[in-house]
């Protein structure tokens, strides 16, 4: 009797032990319990690779001439630039071209003889 007793005990034991164990994976990033008696070191991935959505987020329009494009957007200058900001619609966000440098020289008449002098 008491042999019934004891392989019944051991049962409801290893029932038990996986049920507390056991866990869902809920995120991408958990893995398997190290604790657990089914998970070994052949089934452990140290350095398994992982696949990370991505969030789409708009950023700036660059535009050579920015407009307004509602009543509520709105000029800043900023580092020798012109943005449009808008609260309502952020998709109305917009940032002017800087030109390159060579573009913003200033030539006077000494640089531009064919003759040098020299």
């Amino acid at each position: 009797m008491s042999l019934l007793l004891r392989n019944s005990l051991n049962v409801c034991r290893n029932g038990l032990y996986s049920l507390l164990t056991s866990t869902k994976q809920f995120h991408i990033m958990s893995g398997p319990r190290i604790d657990s008696p089914k998970t070994t070191l052949q089934n452990i991935k140290f350095l398994a690779p992982t696949v990370i959505d991505l969030i789409p987020n708009c950023g700036f329009k660059v535009k050579g001439l920015v407009r307004r494009r509602c009543k509520d957007c709105f000029f800043v200058s900023r580092e020798e630039r012109l943005y449009v900001l808008c609260k309502t619609h952020p998709r109305h966000k917009q940032m002017s071209m800087v030109k390159k440098p060579r573009n913003t020289w200033i030539l006077t008449h000494a640089t531009q003889g064919k003759i040098r002098p020299w």
